[in-house]
């Protein structure tokens, strides 16, 4: 098991390091071994009334609308093929050489209001060199006004090529979140037998939303997706990422923090809602309603943050301490990165992508372990079953019951020949049950259960007669139970309950139907015995006490009790005393009962 275990965490071990050195590794420049040109010193701004000298990049404060002009000269170096590179971000840009306009962006008619970030990539020519270039930009937005990146030259595909070198690592780790949180979505769908994915089925859509939206925050050219899919899969995953965290920790943490839960994560939805309805009707648009968002996801990130911490106190859950760990990792560099935001205007850096990276990786670690623990589990779990209905069947071939029922028959064939071929009928229907219930069958109706009780009964009228009282109180037989769950039950009360007295005493068999679960209760009225020494544990291998009436080392309590919760998730439940009798309880839960256990 030690070499085992040791092979497949090195496994795991070799596959991260792989996916690790896939997203930092570097790229060979297969387009030209020239390199980029920065043309940042020299420019000039105008705006208004308003004009100086700058060095790129540069952030003005400029109201919007406002268009800003930076005037610079093209290096004389530039030849055919080159061109000049720079980013925008929600801007309307020309450029200009002399009084010629080569470039314009948006060109054509976008989809939406906004304006999508975009590399403007401007084509020269070698008789562009020495002359006068004019960048015009101009924003609907206060915010992206008067701001332009660093501007670089060189041969276009060169600057294509770097463009997409720099940018490559940041979509690759999105694109690795991405593939995690899809990874959970698949062991929670595959593993649903296990009922163990109830929660990690969110969080793994979580993830996968949060993926585009950082895709979308790459920065990569618009080669492939256009510039309005990246644009708006960025805005629209960001404004719905606190839904999905707030039905992630809805799902987690239902049974005790549900109704804040599930109020704010109606509150989520309707703002979300309401943000998309006002883009679409002509309201604030998705851009002006970003401080709504990062407030929604502030405030669902504190929570989350609350109740990792509440969970951890109270100790739920193996992994909650990494959890924790890792969502104070993505709170802190969340705040950074909002705070970079408002202060300098930077999209989305690498301190979140890597805490949420952390996290992903640490949630796909707990879901693997989760899911070979519960395997193994299960597996175990079969074995017991099989064991437990092997020892259950070996206790139905008991010798002696068998030769004193020949034995009773062979005198009623003498004394009473009608009761003599009815107590046959009733052996043969016991023992055709008996090997019935030694097949595959884990649940049959309780209507056949009963069946066999009677039959059992019946047989054991004929040894004790007036000493053998039985009442049936049958209001409710249209429900599974696992094979020799109550008969064995009925065994024990004759046996051990009435036959132990000399006066004998009855045997009553109930069964009704609750709110939510079937009950069947067996009681009689016979020696009775001490509870308190009764171990009803998980051990299913160690037999119940035999003191009283209660089973010996082949009927166990604990192996009914056994079956009885892991095929149907029942109870068992026993009350005793002394001189008074024994009332054996077994409760069957109104659900979906699994059969491939």
């Amino acid at each position: 098991m030690k070499i085992k275990r040791i092979s497949e965490i090195t496994a795991v071990l070799l596959f991260i390091a792989f996916l690790l050195l896939l997203i930092f590794s570097r790229r060979q420049p297969l387009f030209t071994d020239t390199t980029m040109n920065a043309f940042n010193t020299g420019w000039t701004y105008s705006y208004q009334d308003q004009e100086g000298d700058t060095v790129l990049p540069a952030s003005l404060d400029v109201p919007k609308d406002t268009e800003v002009v930076f005037a610079n000269t093209i290096p004389e170096e530039v030849g055919d093929n080159y061109a000049l590179v720079f980013r925008t971000r929600m801007q309307n840009v020309k450029v200009y050489i002399e009084d010629r306009l080569i470039y314009q962006y948006p060109d054509q008619d976008l989809i939406g209001r906004e304006i999508p970030s975009a590399w403007n990539f401007v084509r020269l020519s070698e008789s562009d060199a020495g002359q006068r270039i004019r960048i015009c930009i101009s924003s609907p937005y206060t915010r992206f006004s008067g701001g332009i990146s660093g501007v670089q030259y060189g041969e276009y595909n060169n600057l294509v090529t770097g463009i997409i070198s720099a940018q490559i690592k940041i979509l690759r780790m999105s694109i690795l979140i991405a593939f995690l949180g899809m990874a959970v979505v698949l062991l929670s769908i595959v593993s649903r037998r296990y009922n163990i994915f109830t929660w990690h089925r969110n969080l793994g859509m979580l993830l996968i939303v949060i993926a585009v939206w950082l895709c979308g925050e790459a920065r990569m050219p618009s080669g492939k997706v256009g510039l309005e899919a990246w644009h708006y899969f960025a805005l629209i995953s960001l404004l719905f990422c606190p839904v999905f965290l707030n039905a992630y920790l809805y799902a987690r943490w239902k049974d005790d923090h549900g109704k804040i839960t599930g109020i704010l994560f109606y509150v989520s939805l309707i703002a979300a809602v309401g943000c998309l309805a006002s883009e679409v009707l002509g309201g604030p648009d998705l851009i002006e309603m970003i401080p709504l968002m990062h407030v929604m996801i502030g405030i669902s990130l504190i929570y989350a943050l609350l109740l990792y911490i509440l969970a951890a106190r109270k100790k739920q859950g193996d992994f909650i301490r990494s959890e924790l760990v890792c969502i104070l990792i993505i709170f802190l560099a969340g705040l950074v990165e909002i705070m970079r935001f408002y202060r300098t205007d930077k999209m989305v850096g690498n301190f979140l992508r890597i805490a949420i990276l952390l996290y992903a990786l640490n949630l796909f670690r707990i879901s693997a372990s989760m899911l070979y623990r519960k395997v193994k589990e299960s597996r175990e779990l079969e074995n017991r079953l099989r064991r437990s209905r092997a020892e259950l069947m070996a206790s139905q071939i008991r010798p002696h019951f068998i030769y004193n029922t020949l034995n009773s028959i062979r005198t009623l064939i003498r004394l009473d020949p009608k009761a003599a071929q009815q107590a046959v009928y009733d052996f043969s229907i016991y023992l055709r049950l008996n090997l019935e219930n030694m097949g595959e069958r884990d649940l049959i109706p309780f209507a056949d259960e009963l069946r066999h009780i009677r039959a059992y009964l019946d047989i054991e009228k004929i040894r004790f007669e007036e000493r053998l009282n039985v009442v049936m109180d049958i209001q409710a037989s249209m429900f599974l139970v696992p094979p020799l769950s109550i008969q064995p039950l009925v065994e024990n009360a004759v046996k051990h309950g009435i036959c132990t007295r000399m006066s004998g005493g009855t045997v009553t068999i109930r069964s009704y139907e609750e709110t939510d679960m079937y009950v069947v209760e067996v009681e009689d009225d016979g020696a009775g015995f001490d509870v308190s020494g009764l171990d009803l544990g998980d051990d299913t291998d160690s037999a119940a006490p035999s003191s009283g009436n209660a089973p010996d080392g082949h009927i166990g309590l604990k192996n009914i009790r056994f079956r009885v919760q892991e095929i149907t998730g029942g109870t068992l439940k026993i009350e005793s005393h002394p001189g008074k009798g024994t009332k054996v309880t077994v409760s069957f839960v109104k659900t979906e009962v699994n059969t491939e256990k």
